[in-house]
């Protein structure tokens, strides 16, 4: 009675737990960490600065203007003959002179540099979106992990609480049994140990959640004390065509982007230095006012205040075969990135292979073990029945018992690896994110 009593105790404990406690679904668990993670804040800035560096004045299409100013200001003891016989002699003589100008200069044409550029940035730009949506598809894939490990966590404490069901009837008919004197104390034994070695089970069950809690909420960045429930079960989609997933692959992996993208980068990098070989042609207009005042001398005020326009070439024609240099540094950096591209195309096509072998191999799994657990059931039923009934020995029904259990824990593990399958899939496909 004591045994019992303690039992419902802990399954009022657990239960009132589970009711007290929120219920964090899987997609506010992932909007969640999308928005407070620390990688991908970092990501974002990242992108950002890409974005921002994406301008036609960066590229080199737009001209600069520059204003300039100066002023000077001297004090001389000034003594002068001049040969007409005149003298000036003056002390603490005062000279002003007073210089501004609005500069502009446009460079018209430097070899189609700045169309290269230009280029370049929006693929540095499209880069930066690249990366941070690949960070966000490795954040969500490590939530969903970690998310339905406390699923599978909690079912499995549902299963160890069904189990515990038949363990509370054993030893409820093992004391019978030895009060009516057609038992043994050694099964009561046995009994209560296995009563208790489940109890255990339960209790460090309760201890893992916790933890799995705690390191899904570091990746969330939440409060590692915040405690919640989750789904009680496990969705998988089982309608999965690998033609399908091969064509998006292609198309919205992002690791292939990124390696393509490279590609593109490499390839305006050897643009712009062969605009080098180009003349360059630009424009330049100053509008100035200079103005000079003297207390002494053959001029004492001189001011000029007008615009001038000019134009300017210039061709490098040797530069000691830096640019020769240059090129063939750029071609090898596009032949690299061409090699990096196959090399994610064929290791992109060997994960896809792999992840669709493992999705098919865990619906299969799943599917039987979803079979088996009716009839471990019916199994450790019958099992309980012939106990009570007398005609079956302990032996039997903990062979039942451990069959059933096992058989609870695989299903529950074939549903967790499914789903660990359909997430793979869906983040090579590049689904994860929208």
């Amino acid at each position: 009675m004591r045994n019992k009593r303690n039992l419902l105790i802990l399954f009022v404990f657990l239960g009132f737990n589970l009711m007290a406690q929120t219920e964090l679904s899987l997609q506010q668990a992932i909007t969640i960490a999308i928005q407070h993670n620390y990688d991908i804040q970092m990501a974002r800035v990242e992108a950002g600065i890409s974005a921002t560096s994406n301008s036609y004045g960066n590229a080199g299409f737009l001209p600069s203007v520059n204003f300039i100013a100066s002023t000077n200001s001297s004090n001389y003891n000034t003594k002068q003959e001049f040969n007409t016989g005149a003298l000036v002699d003056r002390k603490n003589a005062l000279s002003q002179s007073l210089n501004s100008s609005f500069a502009l200069n446009w460079t018209l044409f430097d070899g189609m540099k700045m169309f290269a550029t230009k280029d370049k940035l929006e693929a540095m730009e499209a880069q930066g979106q690249t990366h941070l949506k690949t960070e966000m598809e490795t954040l969500v894939s490590k939530v969903i992990v970690l998310y339905f490990d406390v699923v599978r966590l909690q079912q499995l404490l549902k299963a160890t609480n069904e189990a515990m069901r038949i363990y509370v009837e054993r030893e409820k008919f093992a004391q019978k049994k030895l009060e009516l004197g057609s038992g043994s104390k050694l099964d009561l034994l046995q009994a209560k140990v296995d009563l208790n070695a489940q109890k255990s089970i339960l209790l460090r069950l309760n201890m893992t959640i916790g933890n799995a809690i705690i390191s899904l909420n570091e990746l969330l960045t939440k409060v590692s004390t915040d405690t919640y429930t989750v789904e009680d079960r496990i969705t998988l989609d089982e309608h999965l065509a690998l033609s399908d997933l091969k064509q998006n692959t292609l198309t919205h992996n992002t690791e292939l982007q990124f390696a393509n993208r490279n590609v593109n980068i490499a390839n305006y990098t050897l643009r712009e230095i062969k605009s080098s070989a180009l003349p360059q042609v630009g424009v330049n207009l100053n509008y100035n006012l200079t103005k000079t005042k003297n207390q002494v001398g053959l001029i004492l005020l001189n001011q000029n205040l007008g615009m001038n326009v000019g134009l300017s070439a210039s061709w490098n024609l040797f530069n000691g075969y830096k640019s020769r240099t240059q090129i063939s540094g750029a071609r090898a950096s596009i032949e690299l990135s061409n090699l990096a591209y196959q090399r994610t195309v064929s290791w992109v096509d060997a994960s896809l292979q792999k992840a669709w072998r493992g999705y098919q191999n865990s619906l299969d799994i799943l599917k039987l073990e979803e079979e088996n657990i009716g009839v471990a059931k019916e199994n450790v039923t019958v099992a309980l029945e012939r106990f009570r009934l007398g005609t079956s020995n302990t032996i039997e029904l903990m062979l039942a018992q451990r069959s059933y259990e096992d058989a609870l824990t695989r299903l529950v593990s074939a549903r967790y690896e499914a789903k660990l399958s359909e997430t793979a899939l869906l983040r090579l496909q590049g689904q994860l994110v929208k």
